[in-house]
């Protein structure tokens, strides 16, 4: 009896279970019968308002899925994004005890109305949001919902000044195309786009993002803040371009006897003029505003364009004849660049007058022969420039000196130095070769100090 008993108790449960779950089932009939009658009558160029003087409030927002493409040729952005949208429907609203407990219905947006929204600012054709795979959802209170899902392209103006590292804002405009101020309003969900389902981009970063409206609410307008990412550029182009800029200058160290300076320079010349045509392929067409990068590459190109020419005319100093005499100039600025009028002993300061001021005896003797001789009391033959002066004295006549009888004698010894001094840059050896290597070290020098500053600078004005 326990058996049977336990038996009953069991097909029991069981037969009521089923029972209660076939009463809260809605069949097929029932959506069938629902949507019939919904529809029966229902027209779609009618706003869905019990009171036509209202209008009707959808709210929207855009969820990102990717970022596409930004062509900064073009100026056109293209992304693949879901607009949201909600709204009530007066049409729509049914007691679901009547249909077998159908809460939730979907049918197309073509048989029901929508707000259909178009994109103001269109790369392509003009068109409005929605296909006719998409369905509209509805609940038995009236609220309808709807995701149409597109590949959208606007236009977009692009500021490239500080490119590679530029920051650009491109918006999607979108309109309740054909309606007045008072008939629908758009507001948006959010202040900012939905990331639910947004996959970064291997180009773009998103750095921020926003949601305008309209003063008159028709319109709704969402902006992407788009951060590039340089690596690439960096990479691929700036470092190898500062790479070439350096070797360059490197050509004021080649041997002029190699014969490879005047190929090493057009090779390096030319190499910068593909990276120009490299970059300037990539930006947009555009005079306003010009990329700093393009005005960094005309740098480089008039940089080593000068090195050309400075490097073909420095070869002409090279092999200038050495019968042609050096002027005097030039071998003053090769004594001063190469620092030789120290190691020659015929430079004169404070220190040379303090050494022959008047510690010396003055005597006149052998005045038949008109000659004068100098007798020093400390005799200190060891200093370079004193003997120096010793070899000047001794040829000065008497006459001279007569002249100068009235004359200090510290002004007289450093007038008469001086004009040693001047006279003893005849007496230095200084070829065309050696102006030649003077004109490759400060070429050398000035051009990789050119070539640092333009890239210093570069970093300065667009990181």
């Amino acid at each position: 009896m326990g058996f049977i008993y336990k038996y009953c108790v069991y097909f029991l449960t069981l037969y009521i279970t089923s029972n209660i779950g076939y009463i809260h089932c809605a069949s097929i009939n029932d959506t069938n019968v629902l949507l019939r009658n919904l529809l029966d009558g229902y027209n779609k160029n009618v706003r869905p308002v019990e009171n036509q003087t209202n209008a009707v409030h959808v709210n929207a927002t855009f969820v990102l899925v990717t970022i596409q493409d930004l062509d900064e040729i073009r100026g056109i952005l293209s992304v693949m994004g879901i607009m949201s949208m909600q709204w009530y429907d007066a049409s729509m609203v049914w007691d679901p005890l009547a249909y077998g407990d159908v809460e939730y219905v979907m049918t197309s947006y073509k048989e029901v109305w929508v707000p259909e929204l178009i994109l103001i600012n269109p790369a392509d054709e003009s068109d409005t949001l929605g296909k006719k795979w998409q369905r509209v959802f509805f609940n038995y209170f009236g609220f309808a919902s709807w995701w149409p899902v597109d590949l959208i392209k606007s236009t977009c103006t692009l500021d490239v000044y500080r490119y590679p590292f530029d920051t650009q804002e491109c918006g999607l405009s979108f309109s309740a195309w054909g309606y007045f101020s008072g008939q629908v309003k758009l507001n948006p969900s959010s202040n900012e786009i939905d990331l639910s389902y947004y996959i970064e981009s291997f180009t773009w970063t998103l750095a921020k993002s926003q949601v305008r409206s309209s003063a008159d609410g028709t319109a709704l307008e969402f902006i992407l803040h788009l951060k590039r990412k340089p690596d690439f550029v960096i990479v691929n182009v700036l470092l190898p371009l500062t790479f070439l800029s350096l070797l360059n200058a490197l050509v004021f160290l080649l041997l002029p006897e190699s014969g490879e300076r005047i190929s090493y320079c057009i090779t390096v010349l030319l190499s910068i003029a593909v990276f120009m045509t490299i970059v300037s392929d990539t930006l947009p067409k555009s005079s306003e505003p010009v990329p700093v990068i393009s005005y960094k590459l005309m740098v480089d190109m008039i940089t080593s364009a000068l090195m050309t020419l400075v490097t073909i005319l420095n070869l002409r100093v090279y092999y200038r004849n050495d019968g042609q005499n050096v002027p005097n100039w030039l071998k003053q600025l090769y004594i001063f660049v190469t620092c030789k009028r120290a190691k020659n002993g015929i430079h004169r300061n404070s220190t040379d007058v303090e050494k022959i001021k008047p510690d010396r005896k003055l005597s006149m003797f052998d005045n038949n022969k008109k000659t004068l001789m100098w007798k020093r009391s400390n005799d200190d033959e060891s200093n370079n420039s004193q003997t120096l002066f010793n070899r000047k004295m001794s040829a000065i006549s008497v006459f001279n000196v007569e002249e100068n009888v009235h004359e200090p004698v510290e002004n007289t010894l450093v007038r008469m130095m001086s004009e040693a001094e001047e006279n003893s840059f005849d007496h230095v050896d200084v070829s065309w070769k050696n102006i030649s290597n003077m004109i490759d070290g400060i070429a050398f020098v000035f051009f990789t100090l050119m070539s640092v500053c333009s890239f210093i600078v570069f970093f300065a004005i667009t990181f």
